[in-house]
């Protein structure tokens, strides 16, 4: 994990028991958007909640507050289905992460549920600090294809979360 990051550590900043809020944003969603991916999203949070770092996630009703925002598009131009786009301070808390799903593939054709779930499984971790896997049975696996985690995600988000955030080469910052 930490040899794909340059020994920083980017995560949230301790909770405190409060949920990350997101939002899901239907504005400018492509002509094939349909409800079932909104669902995706939500079944992704629902995911990493349950298998996760004890993270709790609740959806609001627009962006105006929402830590974490999901968009869609209706293909990428290079050959990916997901992005995330994380923001961060110096001292590795992360402030923002904003998710855009795609409907289709690159290629054209419309991604099926399985997919979509993948997809939206794969990209949050990303949004919660996580780096991607060698391994191609885990939903990091850069080009994933599954939409379950495995134990070794879920175990990567419980390690990434007990580790304090920013450089593990320099001394922590002082608040």
């Amino acid at each position: 994990m930490l040899l794909t990051t340059d020994s920083v550590v980017r995560r949230w900043p301790d909770r405190n028991g409060r949920a990350l809020r997101y939002a899901l944003v239907m504005d400018g969603a492509p002509r094939d958007y349909a409800p079932r991916m909104a669902d995706a999203a939500r079944d992704a949070f629902s995911a990493w909640q349950a298998r996760g770092a004890g993270m709790t996630f609740v959806e609001l009703p627009d962006t105006a507050g929402a830590e974490i925002t999901v968009r869609w598009v209706d293909h990428f131009d290079a050959d990916r289905v997901g992005q995330t786009d994380l923001a961060w301070d110096q001292r590795g808390h992360v402030r923002h992460a904003a998710i855009t799903l795609a409907v289709r593939a690159s290629s054209g054709p419309p991604l099926g549920d399985a997919a979509l779930l993948g997809v939206a499984i794969h990209e949050t971790g990303p949004a919660l600090g996580l780096p991607h896997s060698a391994e191609s049975d885990d939903v990091m696996y850069p080009a994933t294809q599954v939409d379950v985690l495995s134990m070794r995600d879920a175990l990567t988000a419980q390690l990434l979360y007990r580790l304090p955030p920013g450089s593990l080469k320099e001394p922590p910052a002082r608040p």
